[in-house]
């Protein structure tokens, strides 16, 4: 089961998936270590893949193997018109939730320095 953290972070993780592929295709440990920078969380080990696949079967993005600059294969990833409409259709939520973040955090913080 997913820890509380991993709850929270997943939908931003999604739409983070998302926005990236946007700017360009990327395969798993170009948008694992993306995550990583952005979050400054560390995702469980093999869980961006899981992520990956979980968007591929939505049909928000499709994967495309193709070899890179050493003659690998590799797998990357593109965004589907679907997938931008599902990232288009977080702006309101997203909006919401950004007016009562600070406010969330700061109440948690006044918590710890009570305890």
């Amino acid at each position: 089961m997913a820890t509380r953290t991993e709850k929270i972070l997943g939908g931003i993780i999604t739409l983070l998936i998302l926005k990236t592929l946007l700017e360009e295709p990327k395969h798993g440990y170009e948008l694992e270590k993306i995550i990583r920078e952005k979050l400054d969380y560390k995702l469980p080990e093999g869980s961006i893949y899981v992520i990956l696949k979980n968007l591929e079967r939505r049909g928000l993005t499709i994967p495309q193997v193709m070899k890179n600059e050493r003659g690998q294969e590799i797998k990357k990833y593109f965004i589907t018109d679907k997938g931008k409409r599902f990232l288009l259709s977080h702006e309101k939520p997203l909006i919401a939730v950004k007016k009562v973040l600070d406010e969330l955090i700061a109440d948690i913080q006044k918590l710890k320095v009570r305890e």
